[in-house]
């Protein structure tokens, strides 16, 4: 079970969770600017299929996003600032990813009829600022409370670098490669 869960978090130093948070942003981000892009007459048919496509593939991203998210919350001590912040980026993103889900129903219409559909429009761009919320509300947990973060300053960049993560006992840096680090 061990080797599932962290296969499924990600390994030390390299979660999983914000690799896919980047890319199911990306994909929101990408069909709500194909919506605004087509409702404003700039090849509407192809912005309406490249909006419910992204959008698409956001929401199938959402359920591992989630869970790895939900992993990550649940190592978080409980009763603590950082835990408390993490329960509101849950609950701002479940709320997002409803929004998204609307936004794919009152947009499936207009990609059958070639059309930015009103509703679509409107529902992707609330979805959108909830995103944006919920994105600075999880940046809060790594960049103010360091979750899932080494802080492993001596690491040598080759280890840092490692896809697989960074090893449980890291030897400091020897001297020179510190002088002559530039990260």
């Amino acid at each position: 079970m061990n080797v599932v869960l962290r296969l499924v978090k990600g390994s030390s130093g390299k979660p999983l969770h914000p690799p896919l948070t980047d890319v199911s942003v990306g994909a929101y981000t990408l069909g709500v600017a194909a919506l605004i892009a087509g409702k404003a007459g700039l090849q509407t048919p192809q912005m309406a299929h490249a909006a419910l496509t992204a959008i698409s593939f956001g929401l199938l991203l959402a359920a591992p996003t989630a869970i790895t998210g939900l992993l990550d919350w649940l190592d978080i001590p409980r009763a603590t600032p950082a835990r408390t912040t993490a329960t509101i980026h849950l609950v701002v993103m479940v709320a997002t990813t409803v929004l998204f889900a609307l936004t794919w129903l009152a947009q499936r219409p207009g990609y059958n009829h070639d059309e930015i559909r009103t509703l679509g429009l409107v529902l992707g761009i609330v979805a959108e600022g909830f995103l944006v919320v919920g994105g600075n509300i999880g940046g809060a947990n790594v960049f103010v409370y360091g979750i899932r973060v080494l802080k492993r300053a001596d690491t040598p960049v080759s280890k840092a670098l490692n896809p697989l993560g960074v090893p449980a006992e890291v030897p400091p840096a020897a001297p020179e490669e510190r002088a002559t680090r530039t990260d």
